[in-house]
């Protein structure tokens, strides 16, 4: 199995296919506060503890962070694991500039 860094513009299509679930690897707080329709939050600590009992059957597993920092090593570590990863690039930083939610200091 092989783990993939996707650019946000992807995600859409990626997550549209049958057994894809979205992870959103950030902290509760920030999840409620905003995250990318259909993402389920397991917080990476808590992820770093579930993963050793990881049993779901999902065909691709999409993480994503706030940077896109620990959903790469999440997916390496999933790919270890016999599953298809992908990790999104620029995390949810990049998916709310994609979305022309966040504004981009230029300076």
């Amino acid at each position: 199995m092989s783990f993939s860094i996707i650019p946000i513009q992807d995600l859409e299509k990626v997550t549209r296919q049958p057994g894809t679930i979205l992870i959103d690897l950030r902290d509760e707080e920030d999840y409620r506060n905003g995250h990318i329709p259909g993402a389920k939050n397991i917080p990476y600590e808590q992820w770093e503890i579930e993963k050793e009992t990881w049993k779901h059957r999902y065909g691709t597993v999409v993480f994503y962070c706030e940077r896109g920092n620990q959903s790469m090593y999440a997916a390496k570590e999933m790919n270890k694991r016999g599953y298809y990863a992908i990790s999104i690039a620029g995390g949810y930083q990049g998916y709310k500039v994609w979305k022309g939610i966040a504004v981009v200091d230029e300076t």
